[in-house]
């Protein structure tokens, strides 16, 4: 979990692990090199040098995957029929629709009532396109890196979607948060505490309008209470869990 964070370009999850692809030079990066030291320590370490090209290497493992009604796909495959059809190519950015955080939002999707979304570490866009392929309108997409907004900017061409993609930081307190039934934070718990501080009332201030929804995720399931009681005046109406990851499903009581 810690070394997706750090470098999400190219990663699978396996059963008996995973495999990373990692540009030429990112082992030098200190917190990637202290991430690295740390698996190694463990004995789950092996390194090796990859002869072809890496997007092209990276294409072989970049497959479709259905969630539910959903189907992400890379552009290199046909669409199927049956299925709400979503086309993303992650390149740079996270989000290939098969990480499991990533399956846990777009199956809480399906589950909601469609209204007006904000998808806060969009990546490559792919929940906040297909939550436009769901019905959800308008929708906001916001990341912290402008390559994960360039890079949604080109797939939601690639869908013929117009999502609103803002580049920033959701978290702080200066940046204008759209007023949205629903909030989807695929981040992680440290993000996610302050970005429940942005609807607490501010002394001299006002908060922002609350979402009725928020789906959090990028969790882990031994976060989940301290997540839920960043939320007051919210309830926990769903949890869902897979394997180490947790997405919580806030309700705004009534």
């Amino acid at each position: 979990a810690e070394l997706a964070a750090l470098v999400p370009q190219g990663w699978e999850e396996r059963p008996d692990g995973a495999v990373f692809w990692l540009p030429e030079g990112a082992e030098a990066e200190p917190a990637v090199a202290a991430a690295l030291a740390r698996l190694a320590a463990l004995g789950r370490l092996s390194v090796r040098r990859e002869d072809a090209d890496w997007r092209e290497t990276w294409r072989r493992f970049h497959v479709p995957h259905v969630v539910g009604r959903v189907r992400v796909r890379p552009p290199w495959y046909p669409p199927a029929d049956g299925y709400v059809d979503v086309v993303v190519e992650a390149a740079m950015a996270f989000g290939t629709g098969g990480h499991a955080s990533t399956r846990q939002c777009l199956a809480a999707l399906q589950a909601l009532p469609p209204g007006s979304l904000l998808d806060v570490g969009t990546g490559s866009g792919v929940v906040a396109l297909a939550a436009l392929r769901l019905g959800f309108a308008p929708v906001w997409a916001v990341d912290v890196d402008p390559v994960a907004v360039q890079g949604a900017a080109r797939n939601a061409a690639r869908n013929g979607l117009q999502p609103t993609l803002l580049l920033g930081d959701a978290t702080d307190p200066g940046f204008p948060l759209p007023a949205t039934d629903v909030v989807v934070a695929n981040i992680a718990l440290r993000p996610i505490l302050r970005l429940a501080a942005r609807w607490a009332p501010a002394a001299g201030g006002q908060a922002p309008p609350r979402p009725r929804h928020l789906l959090l995720a990028g969790l882990l399931v031994s976060q989940g209470d301290e997540a839920l009681a960043a939320f007051p005046g919210y309830r926990l109406a769903g949890r869902e869990v897979d394997g180490e990851w947790l997405l919580l499903h806030l309700e705004e009581a009534s």
